[in-house]
């Protein structure tokens, strides 16, 4: 068997009770669209993040706080409201020292994020980044920046997750989905 690198893109679902109008989210799409932007472009160029993301995983409560304060000052820099910065730094900097990358945000239903997880380690993660409330408190602090009246849920469909664990555990055509009956979310 090949050494294949295998990548699942997982969507985080963000539904919003009462749901805001498309202009909104669209402002909020284009905002965490920007977020990703710098911060991609910081991974890249930023001595400190570099040379720091080997290491991270296994100092990674000290070198997460490191990297929350590198990526808050790139977002501020970049131009993010303020009011958004330090919820979706402390997102980004977890996702990264998790092999997480949040890639793309959308509008779906309502707001769909898609993250990218390249091991089954980084998408077990991931899950408890949303089990745990986490994602939860992140995504109703930047929603509340432009609907503050509106409750958020954040989850992952049962057949998208299935489907993205396939992808990471299972010969093509192979396998059975661990969690067939499962449903991440946090709405509290």
């Amino acid at each position: 068997m090949s050494d294949v690198s295998v990548t699942a893109a997982v969507p985080v679902h963000v539904d919003m009770d009462p749901p805001v109008g498309q202009p909104e989210e669209q402002n909020m799409i284009a905002e965490m669209t920007r977020a990703i932007g710098i911060i991609d472009r910081l991974k890249t160029t930023s001595p400190l993040i570099t040379g720091m993301s080997r290491r991270l995983r296994a100092y990674i409560d000290e070198c997460e706080r490191s990297v929350v304060q590198e990526f808050e000052v790139a977002l501020y820099q970049g131009g993010v409201p303020p009011g958004m910065v330090p919820s979706l730094a402390a997102l980004l900097a977890r996702s990264t020292v998790s092999d997480i990358q949040m890639v793309l945000a959308r509008h779906g239903d309502s707001i769909v994020v898609y993250f990218l997880c390249k091991t089954v380690k980084a998408f077990s993660k991931l899950g408890q980044m949303i089990i745990s409330g986490f994602m939860h408190a992140v995504f109703t602090v930047v929603i509340h920046t432009t609907a503050a009246r509106t409750t958020v849920s954040v989850y992952v469909r049962a057949d998208e997750f299935n489907l993205r664990l396939l992808c990471l555990t299972a010969p093509e055509h192979e396998g059975q989905s661990l969690f067939s009956h499962t449903h991440l979310t946090s709405d509290t």
